[in-house]
């Protein structure tokens, strides 16, 4: 009865080390936390929303498309460097480069996009 008890506090030991591990305070198996880029796409010249604008971060297969709002959001990044390139229909492609992002930190930005006159 004595070596089952110690074989079972062993294994319950063992096991609740592994659950309470931490590394810097953070959980070992928590997942590096995700970082945001939203944004809004617009007339250059009248400011007015642009609806259905492809955003797209180059080097991954991530796209999305601007609401009626001209508004957008990519989730779940990892911390680091992003170029975007923004489609619109009779308007000039448009490349914002090093857009960082770090942690849960959120990166807002507006694109100003222009009328291609070709």
């Amino acid at each position: 009865m004595k070596k089952i008890f110690a074989i079972v506090l062993v294994f319950t030991l063992a096991l609740s080390t592994n659950i309470f591990a931490t590394n810097d305070g953070e959980p070992v198996n928590t997942p590096a936390p995700s970082a945001i880029i939203s944004g809004t796409i617009v007339d250059h010249e009248t400011g007015e929303a642009l609806a259905g604008a492809a955003i797209t971060i180059e080097g991954t297969d991530s796209k999305t498309y601007s609401d009626l709002e001209g508004k957008f959001n990519f989730n779940g990044l990892k911390q680091g460097t992003y170029t975007l390139k923004v489609d619109y229909i009779s308007y000039k492609e448009t490349t914002l480069k090093n857009i960082s992002v770090n942690g849960k930190e959120k990166s807002s930005i507006e694109i100003a996009m222009s009328i291609n006159e070709n």
